[in-house]
């Protein structure tokens, strides 16, 4: 049979899963006898906790099976203020008044779309050309104006398109060709 192997992303991203977990799991084993009486509560986007927790889960259980687990989700990618959290896995630069802070790891955007966007659109073939399509937005324009400035398009006006408060709802509009 075919054998399966981890691209080098998909390696990074494990070693990145992998350092996550282990991060959590150091925490609940600090704080086991400080009051958190065998539960851990977690703090994170819902897109983050789908797309990620959700899906390594099991790795936490099968290494902690006594520890009940609480995942709650904030409002925006930044909160860090739930009383009921343990801990927080939010984005940003980290500099959270009385909160200690860990880059769990970095992160880099590129565009992507649907391959219905892209025979609507006629293609891109050029960086610029993605301003032909809807943006969509995670929260506010800077990462695509960032990328656009990478990518050296002059002026681009990314004001319009959809603006999101869940990197789910990204997603799934992106797979329904919507930008």
């Amino acid at each position: 049979g075919k054998g399966v192997a981890l691209t080098p992303r998909g390696q990074r991203y494990a070693s990145d899963v992998r350092k996550a977990l282990t991060v959590l799991g150091d925490a609940v084993g600090r704080n086991a006898g400080t009051g958190v009486g065998g539960s851990f509560a977690v703090s994170c986007t819902p897109g983050f906790a789908s797309l990620f927790l959700c899906t390594h889960i099991g790795e936490f259980r099968q290494m902690y099976p006594d520890v009940a687990l609480h995942i709650l989700t904030p409002r925006r990618l930044d909160d860090v203020s739930n009383p009921d959290a343990d801990a927080f896995i939010a984005f940003g630069v980290g500099n959270w008044p009385n909160r200690a802070a860990e880059l769990l790891c970095e992160i880099s955007f590129t565009p992507l779309c649907s391959p219905t966007l892209l025979n609507k659109v006629g293609g891109f073939s050029k960086p610029a050309d993605v301003l032909r399509a809807n943006l969509l937005h995670l929260g506010d324009t800077e990462d695509w104006a960032r990328w656009l400035a990478l990518s050296k398009v002059e002026n681009p006006d990314t004001e319009g398109g959809i603006f999101f408060s869940d990197m789910n709802l990204v997603f799934s509009a992106a797979i329904a060709g919507q930008g």
